[in-house]
């Protein structure tokens, strides 16, 4: 199973001496997903959730995947008279959780949602000696009991009790390009080391899951990439969920820019870039690249070939690479000087003009920038111009471009407002995200999902 936890907290949780662990945060920012999650995978048998603030038919209603899990069991704590004098002895509140429950053993994980409401449960009662009543109940439950014992907590203010729990989680909202993520915070883990101390996370489908760092992998063998198909009017970017957002994938006839960092989003931007080519190669659609700076055809071949067949990479995949001219050029490689952009664009888009459409046009923006010299006075205007004609010639034709580009590139500002689509790719805690400038789209995390015989690309709404 894979687990939606961060690893270290799962670490935590399944030492098997006991662990109490505070979950703070305002409310909304997802502490009762997080502790249903850790509930879920370590609560065994007879897992308990003590709940203040929500009765137990609404509780199913809102997480309907709840009543389905064997050894799930809700106290409806508004049910419960709390008594100072119930708690004379810290195993009284065990009592009364498995009197409520009818039965002796004790439970494997206790969710307590939340510590204030409980807190303030006790009517008319000494509120300092309720406290100290339930502080000796955390002391002692990890410790005696072996249970792993989680604490909701509204609060993100220190209190007395953030020194007696073995862990603190902290949970909050975030922007980026003026949408919002979350965050969580793993500010104590004892005994426990944190390797990464913060992960985006995700409330998808009403569950919580933790974004970890993207992965830089090596493929080391053929593997298997699920076909997206074409429609008559797109051509599918290889990712189900990127041609939602552009309704359909990239229609005929749009120009689409692809803006990344100079961090771990050059991955999220190489990884959809091989996903938009090997999908188009499967379906017998032509793609013609300018790679970008670092790039050339044998680095591609590594990257395309254990997806593809070789003969539909030779036959629908040309690389145009600004060198010197050498003997020993692949059939799919076409060569140009890089002395001068008005000699050596029109020959690249001469030979797309020559090949059936729909044809995929992929550029990389930082070599045309480093090549052309475009930052001195009069270069950056004469290539937007050029640009702009060919634009319009591949609207015509109802073929599609790309533009990689780096953040803070030249062409930007020129660019922009020439293109149909516009992706920003950027890092949150190791975990590339990507922002569609659409108004209506959330920020998503892309992953790599890598099994031994396939290769898939997803976006997980930030929710």
């Amino acid at each position: 199973m894979d687990s939606k936890i961060p690893p270290e907290l799962r670490k935590a949780l399944s030492a098997g001496i006991g662990y109490s662990l505070l979950l703070k945060g305002e409310p909304g920012t997802g502490k009762t997903m997080l502790a249903f999650e850790m509930l879920n995978e370590f609560g065994g048998e007879n897992a308990v959730y003590l709940s203040s603030r929500v009765s137990v038919p609404a509780l199913y209603k809102q997480f309907p995947w709840l009543e389905g899990r064997t050894g799930f069991h809700v106290i409806d704590a508004t049910q419960l008279y709390f008594s100072s004098k119930a708690f004379l002895r810290p195993r009284s509140f065990s009592d009364l959780l498995h009197t409520k429950l009818g039965e002796e053993e004790k439970p494997a994980l206790l969710v307590m949602d939340s510590w204030e409401a409980i807190m303030s449960g006790g009517k008319g009662e000494n509120k300092e000696e309720l406290e100290k009543v339930l502080t000796d109940l955390v002391r002692s439950y990890a410790t005696e009991y072996k249970m792993n014992l989680i604490l909701i907590s509204e609060t993100t203010k220190t209190e007395v009790l953030d020194y007696l729990v073995d862990g603190i989680i902290e949970m909050s909202r975030v922007s980026l390009h003026e949408r919002r993520g979350r965050e969580i915070l793993l500010k104590k883990l004892r005994g426990v080391r944190i390797d990464q101390h913060k992960y985006g996370f995700t409330l998808d489908g009403g569950r919580f899951k933790y974004f970890g760092p993207f992965p830089m992998r090596r493929i080391d063998k053929p593997r298997r990439v699920e076909i997206v198909p074409n429609t008559p009017t797109n051509i599918s970017t290889g990712c189900v969920e990127i041609d939602t957002i552009l309704t359909g994938g990239l229609s005929k006839g749009s120009t689409t820019i692809v803006e990344y960092g100079d961090d771990l989003s050059i991955l999220g931007y190489t990884s959809i870039l091989a996903q938009m080519i090997i999908n188009s190669l499967q379906q017998g659609i032509h793609c013609v690249i300018i790679p970008n700076s670092g790039w050339d055809e044998r680095r591609l071949r590594r990257g395309i070939l254990p997806f593809v067949k070789e003969e539909d990479y030779m036959k629908y995949l040309t690389v145009f690479e600004i060198r010197e001219e050498r003997e020993d050029v692949r059939e799919n490689v076409k060569v140009l000087k890089g002395e001068s952009m008005e000699v050596d664009f029109p020959i690249f888009t001469d030979y797309i003009s020559d090949l059936e459409p729909p044809v995929m046009a992929i550029i990389g923006t930082d070599l045309l920038e480093y090549q052309y010299q475009l930052k001195m006075t009069g270069h950056l205007d004469r290539m937007a111009e050029l640009f702009s004609y060919w634009v319009m010639e591949l609207r015509e034709a109802e073929n599609v471009a790309v533009f990689g580009m780096p953040a803070g590139g030249v062409l930007g500002t020129e660019l922009r407002h020439m293109v149909s689509n516009r992706f920003d790719l950027s890092v949150l805690d190791r975990a590339v995200v990507l922002y569609c400038d659409r108004p209506d789209t959330k920020l998503h995390c892309v992953e790599n999902i890598l099994t031994e015989d396939t290769l898939k690309l997803k976006l997980t709404a930030f929710v």
